[in-house]
């Protein structure tokens, strides 16, 4: 066994497809079949279920896809190991970020690795914290930048900041409470766009409300960030976002933001990464470049946040 073939045959768990990890590496799909075979006769076992729609693992199979990938990344720190013994760092990294940090962070950040660290790839992907959670759990990416949730376990997590949520609204809409802030109390007669339950910033603000004795009014719930901004301008709804989310509008005037207060509802956000990817040099250069990039927005105040 060979480590392309670990390579394959973790693509092919990740893609659920023979065809399309063929595609994704450009190989024939008869090899990557005669390979996974070759696997499985070694290890003794099945390691895929096949069906009409695909290939799933099997329990043996979940348990050498753990395996492959903490190979694989050992494989990698050790490439890194000796590109930086001879000066250099190269690698890729995989990240996974919420919408509403990606739209402060992302670009920031990637300009700066590619300032300091010109041959190190990186990977994106953007989800709500709970996928990124289960992204990393999975292994699927080596770094995630997220918001605490309750229920938490991500091992090895730091606190990067604390970021308080804001009542969102169109520009001509009525004002609610003072010029720059609203107590929980004053939401309870406004229609609110809320993200979905079990979503952690919709269970956040649910919270806050049944602490402040507040009932709110949730008129639609929505998964995705660009159809709530557009019903806060065009519907004559507001919603209950971090200032991060809606920076752009609200500075060039598009939306106005107002701090909650009486509670003031507070988020934390963090840094986990992968366990098999933490020793990475490529891992560690980008998780340094996160926390310093972060502190660098808060301070200039492009980052409404505190550290």
């Amino acid at each position: 066994m060979e480590f392309v073939d670990l390579q394959y045959f973790v693509s092919i768990a990740e893609t659920g497809s023979f065809t399309k990890s063929a595609l994704q590496n450009n190989v024939a799909q008869s090899a990557l079949s005669r390979r996974v075979r070759d696997i499985e006769t070694e290890m003794g076992t099945a390691l895929f279920y096949r069906n009409g729609r695909g290939v799933v693992l099997t329990e043996a199979g979940e348990t050498f896809l753990t395996a492959a990938r903490a190979m694989l990344a050992q494989r990698e720190s050790l490439r890194q190991e000796m590109r930086r013994a001879a000066g250099e760092l190269d690698g890729t990294v995989k990240l996974a970020v919420p919408p509403s940090v990606g739209l402060v962070l992302l670009a920031p950040l990637l300009r700066q690795i590619r300032t300091d660290h010109p041959r190190i790839r990186m990977r994106v992907l953007e989800g709500f914290s709970g996928h990124v959670a289960d992204w990393l759990a999975a292994g699927k990416v080596d770094l995630a930048v997220l918001y605490k949730m309750k229920a938490s376990a991500l091992l090895g997590a730091e606190h990067l900041l604390f970021e308080d949520m804001f009542l969102i609204s169109a520009l001509d809409a009525p004002r609610v409470g003072g010029a720059d802030s609203v107590r929980m109390a004053d939401l309870a007669t406004e229609e609110l766009v809320l993200l979905g339950v079990p979503h952690g910033l919709r269970v956040l603000v649910e919270d806050a409300a049944a602490r402040a004795g507040v009932t709110l009014n949730v008129a639609m719930e929505v998964e995705t960030l660009p159809t709530i901004y557009d019903l806060v301008r065009t519907g004559g709804l507001r919603t209950v976002l971090p200032l991060a989310a809606v920076k752009q509008e609200v500075t060039e005037g598009r939306l106005i933001a107002q701090r909650i207060t009486d509670p003031l509802i507070s988020r934390e956000l963090i840094l986990a990464h992968a366990p098999h990817r933490a020793a990475a040099p490529v891992t560690k250069a980008v998780v340094k470049l996160i926390r310093s990039k972060i502190s660098e927005l808060v301070r200039s105040g492009v980052w409404d946040g505190r550290l």
